[in-house]
């Protein structure tokens, strides 16, 4: 092989060589990617835009990619994937799964500020678990007040992570498992049982009163209706009878002797009912009916003088 042969051939991997050093260089970004581009440690500029990039060969530059926009999640479940355990404010024992969902908010405190990102989100969500679990009753923390706990938990665990600029923004925490340790477990379950039938019976009871109270009310208003009416009823009557009393005395004021002779008929009509006395009204006959079956003839005054026997 000629000489100016061996010179185009080695030329040539040489050439090879250069261009695939060169090639090292491009990088690509997807969708929802930043990267940021170092030369010798030294930020020099951020991508955001996808597609493909390039920057100078290691040793000179290097770049880091990130995703930005995909939630990402880590699990706090303990050593044996069975929860973290903690106490609660009334000492009670209990294992909790915790998962937080996550994004990047600030790349740059994402890459630089903190070694391993993961494992700050973990010890951040342990500790405020562990704290306000320990200021909560277990009823509170397993029924009632775990929804709040859950949001309390949100916002305490992405404090402490900006307080260590960690450039991670919590989306979301969910308790995924609360339950009691094993050795324990049937005396939860007892409890939780207890619980259960006495909420049924007081749901019963509301119900039993709800159907009850109208009820009564009811009947109350009806009584108190009737009662009105009675009452108004009574204070008319009074009314009018006082008014015709009214009206009586004033005739009688007109005439007192005419009002008495007439009390006196009535008075001694009502003597001769009761009596069964009845007058015929025919003067010339003068037959009066004294009881039941028996009659008195009496003649009339012109024939007073000449009586006959009955």
């Amino acid at each position: 092989m000629s000489n100016s042969i061996k010179e185009i051939f080695f030329t040539s991997i040489i050439v090879i060589i250069i261009i695939l050093y060169l090639s090292t260089g491009v990088y690509t970004l997807d969708s929802g990617q930043y990267a940021v581009v170092m030369r010798f440690g030294k930020v020099v500029r951020e991508t955001t835009e996808p597609g493909i990039n390039y920057h100078l060969p290691i040793p000179f530059e290097q770049v880091k990619k990130v995703r930005v926009r995909e939630v990402q999640k880590v699990v706090l479940e303990g050593s044996h994937n069975l929860g973290i355990e903690t106490f609660t404010g009334d000492e009670n024992l209990i294992l909790i799964k915790v998962v937080v969902g996550y994004d990047v908010k600030d790349v740059f405190k994402y890459l630089f500020n903190v070694r391993d990102p993961k494992n700050s989100i973990l010890a951040a969500a342990s500790m405020n678990l562990s704290k306000e679990v320990a200021q909560r009753t277990v009823d509170e923390v397993m029924t009632t007040g775990k929804s709040v706990l859950r949001l309390v938990l949100k916002q305490k665990i992405q404090e402490t992570l900006d307080s260590l600029g960690t450039g991670v923004r919590v989306i979301s925490v969910e308790l995924t498992d609360i339950a009691p340790p094993r050795n324990v477990s049937d005396a939860f379950k007892a409890v939780s049982d207890a619980r259960e039938k006495k909420d049924r019976i007081v749901k019963e009871a509301e119900g039993y009163a709800n159907t009850i109270i109208p009820k009564a009310r009811g009947q109350a208003d009806s009584v108190i209706f009737q009662a009105e009416a009675y009452s108004n009823e009574k204070l008319n009557l009074a009314n009018a009878r006082v008014k015709a009393f009214n009206a009586l005395d004033a005739e009688y004021m007109k005439n007192p002797d005419i009002t008495a002779k007439l009390r006196y008929l009535e008075t001694i009509k009502s003597i001769y009912k009761k009596c069964g006395v009845t007058i015929d009204g025919n003067p010339s006959q003068s037959i009066y009916y004294i009881g039941k079956g028996q009659q008195l003839q009496i003649k009339s005054n012109k024939n007073a003088n000449n009586p006959k026997k009955p």
